[in-house]
């Protein structure tokens, strides 16, 4: 997701609570009143937006599973039209939500950002949701007589550089769709961004945010899409104009990334920033793979189309000689390099392969 053209017409917070000891929610604190913030300060919160959900960015996109009356999603659809007021009202609807999807007492409280925009070429509408845990160094303030939570806590907390937004949802309206369709899917994209999941043990989210408070699963999809992943980034490999040991270390990485990360994510930029050391390699890639029809942002790994590709790695050379090893062996054992080979018979020089196996003989045949 893009994110360009970029505005933001709505903010309004509210505060919702870890359960207490017992186990029992705790009534969120309803804000009546619009977050305004001043044009540094806003600018600062588009960019902490694009940032969570934005391109090159960690959010995934996730299919709306529940669409009942009751549900997240049907709320989203219908405050996208409400009034300024009416919206205010439904805003809290989503911190109760949240709160009801909070049953376990670990799950830390926070502020709730409730906000709507728009984007794109033509402009099309968004609804944002942002939790953002509070960390006990910030003190919030709360008016006693209103309940607004103060807008230097607001901005302490979404505007600092140290500051991560922890959970983030978009709800992004469709360039064109059937307005007679019953199918939320077909009208709204959702982006999912969980950074402090996604960056500790490879999960895409938190199931109790983007599941029992979202209403929303991962795309059915996603194995597809991974393998379109896999095949389209060894064309790329294999058209680089470098050598074929650069290459054969190039589609380790890619097994190696696929295979052995942790991340239930992947995306063309991620792979290209840890993978290719020239920028316009980065960026050739990038493109590439756009072309090709893969999402310019993260989405779910599912091997399930390609595991057994990623077993094992394969060479081949010359004179019908092949190598064939378990994908993490070739990786740790197998170490390939070009030597200088004995001139042909017209004098000219030519490349050979050197090959060495960390390991002794065990059998022959």
């Amino acid at each position: 997701m893009e994110l360009v053209n970029l505005t933001i017409d709505r903010i309004i917070i509210h505060q919702i609570y870890r359960r207490d000891d017992d186990g029992n929610k705790v009534t969120p604190t309803q804000s009546h009143e619009y977050t305004l913030f001043d044009n540094s300060a806003m600018e600062a919160f588009k960019s902490r937006v694009r940032d969570a959900l934005g391109s090159g960015s960690k959010a995934v996109q996730m299919e709306i599973v529940n669409q009942e009356d009751t549900d997240l999603s049907s709320l989203v659809d219908s405050m996208a039209d409400q009034s300024a007021e009416d919206f205010a009202i439904s805003s809290y609807d989503i911190a109760m939500k949240l709160t009801n999807a909070q049953q376990r007492k670990a799950i830390p409280g926070g502020i709730v950002v409730v906000f709507l925009g728009r984007q794109g070429h033509p402009l099309k509408r968004f609804l944002g949701v942002i939790k953002a845990e509070i960390h006990s160094a910030y003190e919030k303030e709360v008016n006693s007589t209103t309940n607004e939570i103060s807008l230097k806590f607001v901005e302490e907390v979404l505007l600092t550089p140290g500051t991560r937004l922890y959970k983030t949802a978009g709800f992004f309206e469709r360039t064109e769709y059937d307005p007679s369709s019953s199918d939320l899917n077909d009208k709204w994209v959702v982006m999912v961004s969980d950074y402090q999941i996604s960056q500790a043990d490879g999960k895409a989210a938190a199931q109790y945010f983007y599941a029992d408070f979202l209403g929303c699963g991962y795309p059915q999809t996603s194995a597809r899409t991974t393998k379109q992943f896999y095949e389209a980034t060894i064309g790329f490999i294999s058209s680089l104009e470098v050598g074929e040991i650069e290459k054969s270390d190039l589609l380790n990485a890619l097994t190696t990334y696929l295979k052995v990360d942790t991340s239930s994510s992947i995306s063309a930029a991620d792979f290209a920033s840890k993978y290719f050391g020239d920028i316009d390699i980065q960026d050739s890639f990038t493109s590439y793979m756009e072309d090709e029809g893969i999402p310019s942002t993260a989405f779910t790994k599912d091997l399930a189309h390609i595991e057994g590709k990623l077993k094992f790695r394969k060479v081949s050379f010359g004179g019908n000689v092949k190598i064939t090893a378990p994908s993490q062996a070739f990786k740790d054992l197998v170490v390939i390099e070009a030597i200088p080979g004995e001139p042909d018979e017209a004098g000219n020089p030519t490349e050979w392969t050197k090959v060495v196996v960390k390991e002794r003989i065990i059998q022959q045949e």
